[in-house]
C-alpha cells in the first residue's frame, strides 16, 4: 500500500521551511507608509560566487606567499552576480531582497508589523546541515557570538538611525535550536535588536504542502528601508568564508557588506561541507514561484503581495537536467502471517537513498507510491467488526490541527526517517468515510504524523478489482519533500485488515514507484510467502438445525445454521431438505412480488424469519446485522424456478463503517409431491461485494413468523438433510437429527362417511363419495386401508386405457383414465388442493392399476391407493384400497368422488337396498394411534329400501 509516501513529505517540508524562514527575517526592521507597499522586490537562485585567485601577504614575509579565493568585483565596486543555477536538485544560493517604499517625508509613516515569505513547492533546507546556535550567543550586548559554523547566510539591511542618518549593517544569520513546536528557527543581531525568523509548514486543500517562514510582530527599534537576505545552499563552502561574522559585527557605512580586503574577519571552517539549501528535483514548463507579503502595524491585515517567478534579468526559474536526479528507491514488504486464509498485518518499509555529498546532486524526490497485491490476498471482511471510520472534518486536509479521527479508525502506525530532522517523525494510519473522503471512494486512507509545528496529513485511494478482490493502493501528488525510511505498518490480529492466500506458494506484489523529476516509474516485485497451514482447501462444512420447541405438532421456530472452518472452500450454494411433517401455514401470508424479491424490498406482511451472517478469516468473523444497523430478514416469496413457492433472504451488507448495499439472494421451495418434504434451493452466494470478498463462516436462518412453522406429529427418528457446493465444485452433504417429541400425547379420532350415488340393483355401477374429517389439534394420518362391502366388484370390463407413469409425469394422461375428483382442505393454506383422480398403471407390479388423486392448488400432491381384492372368507372377498404413505400434513377435510355408470369402476353384485352394505375402515395416525371402524354406506334407496 502506497501510504509509505507521506513520511518522505513531512521531512521535506521541515526542511524547506527552516530555509525559508530565513528569507522572511530580511524584513524584520522594514517600516512602510499607511497603506504598506513593497518595491524593488527579488528574488535569485544563484550558484556560489564567483572567486578569483589572489596572493594573501598577511603574515608580513615578503618571501611568503600564499594563494587564496577572493569574490570577483564589477568595476563599480559589487560583487558579480553568479547565474541562476538550473541544476534540479542542485544547491544554489538563495536571495530575496525588497525595498519598503517610502512616506511623503524621508520618515515612513507606518512600520513593518508581519512579513512571509512562501517558497515554491520543492524548494527545502536542511536545519541538520550545521550545529545550532543556543539563544544565549545571539543576543549578547556586542552582538551575535554565535559560532561560525552555524551561519546559514547573511542580511544586509539599510536603516535609519534615530537621528536621521543611514546606513548598511551586514549580519550573519544563525540556525539557532527550534522548539517542539516548530520546524526551524533562524535569527540574526543588528545594533543590539534581535531578529528571529519562524518556519511554518503550509499545507494546502490539494493535499501538497509547501514552506513560508517570516518574522512576525515586527520590533520597531529600528526602521529598515532595504533588506536583501541571502541564505547558502552549502554554509560550509569556502566562498562563503569571507562573509562569516565573529563578534564584534562589522559595520560598514556604504560601499556594501565586508569587503574583500577586510580578510581579518574571513573564517575558515574545517567543518565538512553539507547541503542546506536544495533546488526542486523537478523540471516543468511552469516557472517556480516565490510569494513575498507584508502588512504594517498601522493596517493590521492588508497585506501587500508579491509573486515573483524570474530573476532580475527576467529569467524565469523553469529547472532542467532531471535526467541526471538520481532516483533509486526500495521497498520491503512483510506480512505479519504466513499462513493460508489468515488475517494477517503488514509492514512496508519505502527506502530512498539520500547523498551526503554537499556538491551531489539531491535525490528525486517520490511522487507516486502505487502497490497492487497479488489477487489471493484480499481484504478480511471480519477486519469491519468494531471498526469506525475518520471524515473529512476530523482528518481536517489543508490545516495544521491536529486530526480528531476515532482511535476505531486507526489501521496501523507510521514512522518516518528523514534527513531534515534528527528525529523520527510518528503518526498514524486511518480509514477514511466512505464515499466521503478526497476521492469519492469506497475506500481510502490517511496517514496524519506530527512534525514539529505541523500536521502532515496524506490521503491515499484504495482500489479493489469487483471481480477477483485485487487490492491496489495508490499515493499520489505526494509532498515533494525528501525522506531516507518510510516504515508503514498495519496492525494484525484476528481482525487484521489483509486475508492471506487459501493455498501455499510464494504470491508477487508489484510496487511501481514515480519521482517528481520523470515518469518512468520505478517497479519491484515483492515477494509474499505463505508455508504454513498448507493441508487445508478441503471442503466439511457442519450443519446443525431443528425447531426451538419439538412438541409434535406445535407451532414453533425454526432454525438453520450452517458453519465453516477458515481456510476451508467457500460454500456457493445450498440445498437443505426438511424432515417430513415439517411445514409452514402458508395461508394468510403475503407474498412477496418478483420484482420486490430481486432488489429484497419486499413488505414487512411477508417477512417469515430473520438471517445473520458471520464472514471473515480467521477466530472472529463480522456478524452481520451488528447492533444498530438494518436489520435482516426472510421473506415469502411466491413461484420461481419451478417450486410453488420461494424464501427470499434479504442481508443488508452493513459492517462496521461500511455499507455494501443489500443483498438479497432467493430460495426455490420444492414440494415432495409425495411425502410432502420440503427442499430449499438456494441461487448461488454472492461471493464478492464491491471488491470485498465474502467468506462465509457462520450462516444462521431463523423462521420465526408467529404461528408458522409446525412440527410433525410423527417421532421417528429423522434428519434435516442438505447438499452444500463450494466455488471449486466441490460437494458436501452434512446432516443433523430431528425428532419430534409428546406424540403419544396427540389424540387421533377421523371419521370417515361413505355414501353411494345412482342405482343399487345388480350390475348397477354406484358413485361413491368418501369424506374423511379430522378434529383439530389431533395426529395427521399416516396410513388408510378401506374395505368396501361385499356387495361391490371391480367391474374389469370397464377398467380400460389406464394411464402410463410417463403420460402422469407429462401431465397428459387420457380422459379415459380420469376416474373422479379429490379435493382436500388444511389449515396452512389458504385454498383447499382438488384435482382429478386417475387409474394409473404401476407397472405389472400390482394386479390392477393404482388410484391417485393428483392434488393441485398453491402446491401439487399425488396421494397414492394402492386397489386390490382380499379374501374376507372361504367364499367372499372384498374390494381394498390402501393409502400407505399419507403425508404428515395437517388435513381438516379430505372429499374422494368416484364416478359411477358408463364410466364406474365398482360394479354392485347385489340389490344393496335389501342389505346393510358396510365398509371396513382401518386408519392410522403418525403417531402410531389406531382407529377401526365400520361405518354404514349411505344409499338412494327411497323409503322403501326392501320393496324396492
Amino acid at each position: 500500500m502506497t501510504q509509505p509516501l507521506s513520511p518522505a513529505r513531512i521531512s521535506i517540508v521541515l526542511i524547506a521551511a527552516m530555509a525559508f524562514a530565513a528569507m522572511a527575517a530580511l524584513s524584520l526592521t522594514a517600516t512602510a507608509r499607511a497603506d504598506l507597499q513593497l518595491e524593488e522586490v527579488s528574488v535569485s537562485l544563484n550558484q556560489p560566487p564567483l572567486m578569483k585567485k589572489e596572493l594573501d601577504l598577511e603574515f608580513g614575509s615578503p618571501t611568503f606567499f600564499k594563494e587564496i579565493d577572493v569574490p570577483v568585483l564589477k568595476s563599480n565596486g559589487e560583487f558579480a552576480d553568479p547565474p541562476f543555477d538550473r541544476q534540479a536538485g542542485g544547491h544554489p544560493d538563495l536571495t530575496v531582497a525588497f525595498k519598503v517604499a517610502a512616506g511623503a517625508d524621508p520618515w515612513p509613516a507606518e512600520a513593518v508589523h508581519d512579513l512571509e515569505v512562501e517558497l515554491p513547492k520543492g524548494l527545502f533546507g536542511d536545519p541538520t546541515a550545521t550545529p545550532t546556535c543556543p539563544i544565549s550567543l545571539l543576543t549578547t550586548a556586542g552582538g551575535a557570538s554565535c559560532p561560525a559554523e552555524t551561519q546559514v547566510g547573511v542580511a544586509d539591511l539599510f536603516t535609519w538611525s534615530g537621528k536621521g542618518g543611514v546606513g548598511w549593517r551586514g549580519v550573519g544569520v544563525y540556525n539557532l535550536a527550534h522548539g517542539s513546536d516548530e520546524p526551524a528557527r533562524f535569527g540574526f543581531n543588528y545594533s543590539k535588536v534581535v531578529g528571529l525568523i519562524t518556519a511554518k509548514v503550509k499545507p494546502d486543500q490539494s493535499g501538497g504542502y509547501g514552506i513560508s517562514s517570516g518574522s512576525f510582530s515586527i520590533s520597531q527599534a529600528e526602521l529598515v528601508e532595504k533588506v536583501k537576505v541571502t541564505l547558502w545552499g552549502v554554509p560550509a563552502d569556502k566562498s562563503h568564508d569571507f562573509l562569516r561574522q565573529s563578534p564584534p559585527q562589522i559595520q560598514i557605512n556604504a560601499g556594501g557588506p565586508n569587503r574583500p580586503e577586510d580578510k581579518q574577519y574571513w573564517q575558515h571552517l574545517k567543518t565538512e561541507p553539507a547541503a542546506f539549501l536544495t533546488a526542486p528535483p523537478r523540471c516543468s514548463s511552469e516557472p517556480l514561484t516565490f510569494k513575498v507579503r507584508g502588512d504594517s502595524w498601522e493596517n493590521k491585515g492588508a497585506f501587500d503581495e508579491h509573486v515573483v517567478n524570474a530573476d532580475e534579468d527576467g529569467t524565469p526559474f523553469q529547472m532542467e537536467g532531471c535526467d541526471r536526479v538520481p532516483f533509486n528507491p526500495s521497498v520491503g514488504l512483510k506480512t505479519q502471517s504466513h499462513s493460508t486464509a489468515n488475517p494477517s498485518g503488514l509492514a512496508v518499509d519505502i527506502t530512498v537513498p539520500q547523498s551526503k555529498d554537499a556538491y551531489a546532486i539531491a535525490s528525486a524526490h517520490v511522487r507516486k507510491v502505487r502497490m497492487t497485491f497479488p489477487e489471493e490476498v484480499t481484504l478480511n471482511a471480519a477486519s469491519a467488526a468494531g471498526l469506525g471510520s475518520c471524515s473529512p472534518a476530523q482528518i481536517g486536509i489543508g490545516s495544521n490541527d491536529a486530526p480528531t479521527c476515532p482511535d476505531s479508525a486507526n489501521l496501523g502506525s507510521v514512522s518516518i526517517e528523514t534527513p531534515l530532522l534528527d528525529e523520527v517523525l510518528t503518526g498514524d494510519v486511518y480509514l477514511a468515510k466512505q464515499n466521503d473522503n478526497p476521492f469519492n471512494s469506497m475506500l481510502a486512507l490517511y496517514i496524519a504524523v506530527k512534525g514539529p509545528g505541523f500536521w502532515l496529513k496524506l490521503p491515499g485511494k484504495v482500489d479493489l478489482d469487483p471481480h477477483t478482490g485485487q487490492i491496489t493502493t495508490t499515493f499520489d501528488n505526494n509532498p515533494q519533500l525528501p525522506f531516507e525510511n518510510l516504515h508503514l505498518e498495519l496492525t494484525g490480529g484476528p481482525r487484521a485488515a489483509l486475508s492471506m492466500p487459501t493455498s501455499c506458494g510464494t504470491y508477487k506484489a508489484e510496487t511501481e514507484l514515480v519521482s517528481w523529476a520523470s515518469d518512468t516509474p520505478v517497479i519491484e516485485q515483492l515477494p509474499i510467502v505463505v508455508n504454513e497451514g498448507c493441508a487445508t482447501g478441503g471442503f466439511s462444512p457442519k450443519l446443525n438445525a431443528g425447531t426451538a420447541n419439538s412438541k409434535a405438532g406445535a407451532f414453533s421456530p425454526f432454525l438453520l445454521q450452517l458453519t465453516r472452518d477458515s481456510g476451508e472452500q467457500n460454500v456457493a450454494s445450498l440445498r437443505a431438505t426438511l424432515p417430513e411433517g415439517l411445514l409452514a401455514k402458508l395461508g394468510g401470508v403475503e407474498l412477496c412480488s418478483d420484482a420486490a424479491a430481486a432488489t429484497g424490498s419486499c413488505p414487512a406482511s411477508s417477512q417469515v424469519g430473520t438471517v445473520t451472517v458471520g464472514a471473515g478469516s480467521g477466530p472472529l468473523p463480522v456478524y452481520v446485522p451488528e447492533p444498530g444497523k438494518a436489520p435482516t430478514a426472510v421473506y415469502l416469496a411466491g413461484p420461481y424456478k419451478g417450486a410453488p413457492y420461494s424464501m427470499v433472504v434479504k442481508v443488508p451488507a452493513q459492517a462496521g463503517p461500511f455499507d455494501l448495499g443489500t443483498v438479497a439472494v432467493r430460495n426455490a421451495l420444492q414440494v415432495d409431491t409425495t411425502t410432502a418434504q420440503v427442499t430449499a434451493v438456494s441461487d448461488p452466494l454472492p461471493q464478492i461485494l464491491q471488491g470485498i470478498p465474502i467468506a462465509y463462516r457462520d450462516v444462521r436462518v431463523e423462521v420465526n413468523r408467529p404461528d408458522f412453522t409446525v412440527n410433525p406429529t410423527s417421532c421417528k427418528e429423522q434428519k434435516v438433510t442438505s447438499v452444500l457446493t463450494s466455488v471449486t465444485g466441490q460437494t458436501a452433504t452434512p446432516a443433523t437429527s430431528f425428532r419430534a417429541s409428546g406424540c403419544k400425547e396427540l389424540g387421533f379420532k377421523p371419521k370417515l362417511k361413505i355414501a353411494f350415488k345412482g342405482q343399487t340393483h345388480r350390475s348397477a355401477h354406484p358413485a361413491l363419495k368418501a369424506t374423511l374429517t379430522m378434529p383439530k389439534g389431533g395426529a395427521n394420518i399416516g396410513k388408510a386401508v378401506v374395505l368396501l362391502p361385499e356387495t361391490e366388484f371391480i367391474d374389469n370390463a370397464h377398467i380400460s386405457n389406464p394411464c402410463t407413469q410417463v403420460q402422469f409425469r407429462a401431465g397428459d394422461c387420457p380422459k379415459s383414465s380420469i376416474l373422479g375428483t379429490a379435493k382436500a382442505y388444511t389449515p396452512l393454506l389458504d385454498k383447499p388442493l382438488s384435482g382429478p383422480v386417475y387409474f394409473r398403471s404401476n407397472g405389472g407390479a400390482r394386479e390392477l392399476p393404482d388410484l391417485v388423486a393428483d392434488l393441485n392448488g398453491a402446491i401439487h400432491l399425488t396421494v397414492v391407493g394402492f386397489i386390490d381384492s382380499v379374501k374376507t372368507g372361504p367364499e367372499t372377498a372384498r374390494v381394498r384400497t390402501r393409502f400407505l404413505g399419507v403425508p404428515d400434513a395437517p388435513v381438516s377435510t379430505f372429499v374422494l368422488n368416484m364416478k359411477g355408470g358408463d364410466q364406474g369402476l365398482i360394479v354392485n353384485n347385489t340389490e344393496l337396498c335389501r342389505t346393510n352394505p358396510r365398509a371396513k375402515v382401518q386408519l392410522a395416525g403418525q403417531n402410531g394411534k389406531r382407529s377401526a371402524s365400520n361405518p354404514p354406506i349411505k344409499l338412494d334407496c327411497g323409503k322403501s329400501p326392501r320393496k324396492r
